[in-house]
């Protein structure tokens, strides 16, 4: 009984890391996370003092926290429904955790807007994952002095008649004024 419930539970949290491999899971969760910390403070006030008085008890702010905290839990989300729009639920997660700022309470005493700014950055910073090495390469790294074909772009091709030095064109060491 015991063994069959760990391969369960062993099989459910293999299945969950790969769910979670396949998407910016880690953003959402912290733009997630921000959404609810925006949530708290008005949503506690307006259980306090009931639905009635919304604008006058928690004001402006409190009605911009809720919104945004709403905005920033349904990014999280959509950024792991569709992680191929990833960019778009970024970048509007940072803009409204930025925002957040000025409107709610300094972005959730800090804590929500800074949660936001890390979670949008995380997603969109996140790639999807390949499986071997890309198309044409063989996975490995060139040897050591061998130059990038990048460095050749940037520097320009060696001088004709001259070999290039292992390293690559290295500029003549200068001279300190005085």
């Amino acid at each position: 009984m015991a063994r069959d419930i760990r391969g369960t539970a062993g099989r459910a949290r293999e299945s969950l890391r790969r769910w979670r491999r396949t998407r910016p899971f880690w953003g959402g969760l912290l733009l997630l996370l921000a959404g609810i910390e925006l949530l708290l403070i008005p949503v506690g006030n307006l259980l306090l003092h009931g639905p009635i008085n919304i604008v006058i008890y928690i004001g402006i702010g409190g009605v911009f926290g809720i919104l945004f905290g709403a905005l920033l839990i349904v990014c999280g989300l959509a950024l792991w429904a569709d992680p191929e729009h990833r960019t778009f639920y970024a970048v509007g997660g940072v803009l409204l955790a930025l925002v957040s700022f000025i409107t709610t309470n300094l972005g959730g005493f800090f804590i929500g807007m800074l949660l936001g700014i890390i979670g949008g950055s995380l997603a969109f910073a996140w790639v999807p994952g390949t499986k071997g090495p890309p198309e044409g390469g063989t996975g490995e790294l060139p040897p050591p002095g061998t130059p990038d074909d990048g460095l050749s772009f940037v520097l320009g091709p060696p001088p004709s008649g001259a070999a290039a030095p292992p390293g690559g064109p290295v500029a003549p060491p200068r001279r300190m004024p005085g």
